[in-house]
């Protein structure tokens, strides 16, 4: 009998102890949220308990966020309003003073419930689990698209010059080393061009950044080659940003042109909308799609999931391939 109470007062005071830390842990959420003070990503970590893969989650769903994305912590609303020094900061407001947001790039997590637990390891097997992980959310993905990029001199300059350095094309490749994954040709020295390209894109740059709402940062290098995809090419769904050498690539372009008339059909850029599974970022079902239209250029974030659907050229005839400059955009 007395074990049995000695059990459960040892029970009971783990709650009373449980519940007193919940308190003063809403005692100090409050206190920020009244305060006005803004809380690095880390700090809410610790403020709010947050364990590592919800943190991991956050940080690829705000890496190139505008401000005023946010998310649900029980009554409270954490918000994003600043980046300074590589790092994110956060506003926390409670629900009743948040006004309903009419950004279309904020989005609604469902609350995360965060469970304080003793440092000891549960023997208790009613314990309740109360993280629940957030469902999954559609990120629409940004683009822009610019038409008659190039005068009509250097657009007849560039398609002529792409013809005749035709044997100086190479079958292109990709990070997984899998034939089947991309099947196009491309040409990586054309200072010619590639110069008045990159020219052209760096000034071009920061009025894009604010047309897609990226998040503004220091322009770095802008890279460039030209590609030519003809009968049977293609591009299967990637991003280009996902390996530790492209991490740094902000904004990708893809400038087309092609011989009049059109010789080609198909070639269609696939740019899919993104959402969050087990903490990555993967491609959704919705998406946009870009024509290959001669002498336009199209912008879109570089974390993108996107293809290019296969190309059909009857002649196949290397002068009438869907010719590209395309690129990335890296910050410093």
């Amino acid at each position: 009998m007395k074990a049995q109470q000695l059990k459960s007062k040892i029970i009971s005071e783990d709650s009373n102890c449980q519940i007193d830390c919940l308190i003063q842990q809403l005692d100090n959420v409050k206190h920020i949220a009244e305060s006005g003070f803004w809380v690095s990503t880390d700090e809410l970590r610790l403020l709010l308990s947050l364990d590592d893969s919800f943190i991991d989650s956050l940080n690829k769903k705000v890496i190139f966020q505008i401000q005023d994305y946010r998310f649900s912590w029980r009554n409270f609303e954490c918000i994003l309003v600043d980046r300074q020094l590589g790092k994110v900061f956060w506003a926390i407001r409670t629900k009743q003073d948040v006004l309903p947001s009419t950004n279309n790039n904020s989005a609604q997590i469902p609350a995360y419930l965060p469970i304080i637990q003793d440092p000891k390891p549960s023997t208790n097997n009613e314990s309740i689990i109360l993280n629940l992980a957030p469902e999954a959310e559609i990120i629409p993905s940004p683009y822009a698209l610019i038409d008659d990029f190039l005068s009509t001199s250097q657009l007849n300059d560039l398609l002529r010059y792409s013809i005749s350095k035709q044997s100086e094309f190479i079958p292109t490749t990709n990070s997984a080393s899998d034939p089947n994954y991309r099947r196009s040709f491309y040409l990586t020295h054309f200072p010619e061009f590639s110069e008045l390209m990159i020219k052209l894109v760096r000034k071009i740059t920061p009025q894009i950044i604010t047309h897609l709402a990226i998040n503004n940062f220091v322009i770095g290098q802008v890279e460039s080659q030209m590609t030519a995809h003809n009968h049977g090419n293609y591009y299967k769904i990637h991003n280009d940003s996902g390996s530790p050498d492209s991490a740094s690539r902000v904004l990708t372009y893809v400038y087309y042109y092609n011989r009049e008339p059109k010789a080609f059909t198909g070639g269609e850029l696939v740019i899919y909308d993104s959402k969050i599974e087990n903490g990555y970022s993967v491609g959704a079902k919705s998406h946009k799609i870009i024509q290959p239209t001669n002498n336009t250029i199209v912008f879109f974030p570089s974390y993108c999931m996107h293809e290019v659907l296969p190309v059909s050229c009857p002649t196949e005839y290397f002068a009438d391939s869907r010719f590209t400059i395309n690129g990335w955009v890296r910050h410093v």
